[in-house]
């Protein structure tokens, strides 16, 4: 357990390292735009959180203070307002769990943020079946209630569809990944009596048929777990998200808020490609077939 911790802390410390390192290139290179008169584009990134627990509160606004210090906070459908030379921030929230309504939602109305909250409905007013392995961290949460989501839903807090029984979409058959998409749209509409614009994909799982399926059921946007800079592209559909938790130490917290981890797509794409090489070379043929 222990050897297992190490490793992860040193996972996590080569990631900040590496982060600060593609920040610091990010910095010199808009220094020089600007140094040559060139205008720079807005910028954006959209985090997500899971849990806010009430011994996580101080910490969660803290974090709110330092993102409201280096960033400009936006609503998710806010993309036509990304000022020149201005970098911007989304606050999403996955689960809808209760800890959010109680210790994050107050703390985000305290500073004027807006929030976005991705709800599964098979499980409102429940403990969810995902959070039930010994080792989840967050794994006695409770989903919002009906009258809860009702309840935060405002200007500023937008509640929006996490599924309805948060599988691995990508697993189902069409029919069921439809109804899965169908249904928690229109249930949060009825309840809330307003367009359900947005979808966050349950672990961030996705294919291009769940992206068309999304399109067709109605959703404007969906969300992802990919830690990639967001409204980057004119028409942007498929959106990726930095993971925050209260427990980030300050310069991680930062460097996530300030895009410095926006590099990792790429280092995920390279360790995919290597791989496929890798068993290319163990097995041509299987290689040949994915290629």
């Amino acid at each position: 357990m222990l050897f297992q911790k190490w490793k992860q802390d040193m996972r996590r410390i080569v990631k900040l390292l590496l982060s600060a390192a593609f920040w610091a290139g990010l910095w010199l290179w808009k220094t020089l735009r600007r140094a040559a008169g060139r205008e720079l584009p807005g910028t954006c990134v959209v985090l997500y959180y899971h849990a806010v627990t009430a011994e996580n509160r101080a910490r969660f606004a803290r974090q709110m203070d330092e993102l409201k210090r280096w960033a400009k906070p936006i609503a998710a459908d806010a993309t036509n307002s990304l000022a020149s030379g201005v970098h911007h921030a989304v606050v999403t929230f996955d689960d809808a769990f209760q800890s959010t309504a109680e210790n994050a939602i107050p703390e985000l109305i305290r500073r004027g943020i807006p929030s976005t909250i991705f709800a599964p409905t098979g499980y409102v007013g429940q403990h969810p079946s995902w959070t039930e392995q010994q080792d989840y961290e967050d794994r006695d949460e409770v989903v919002m209630s009906a009258e809860q989501l009702r309840r935060i839903s405002s200007d500023l807090t937008s509640v929006e569809s996490h599924t309805v029984t948060h599988l691995r979409l990508h697993l189902l058959v069409e029919s069921d990944a439809r109804r899965e998409l169908a249904e928690s749209k229109h249930w949060l509409e009825a309840q809330l009596g307003r367009e359900i614009k947005f979808l966050s994909f349950p672990y961030g799982q996705y294919n291009t048929q769940l992206i068309e399926w999304s399109r067709q059921a109605g959703y404007k946007r969906v969300f992802t777990t990919m830690p990639q800079g967001a409204y980057s592209e004119p028409g942007e559909y498929v959106t990726g998200r930095v993971p925050i938790r209260p427990s980030d130490w300050r310069l991680e917290f930062r460097l996530k808020v300030l895009g410095g981890y926006s590099w990792l797509p790429f280092a995920f794409a390279l360790r995919d490609y290597m791989n496929l090489l890798l068993a290319g070379r163990r097995h041509p043929t299987a290689y040949r077939q994915v290629a």
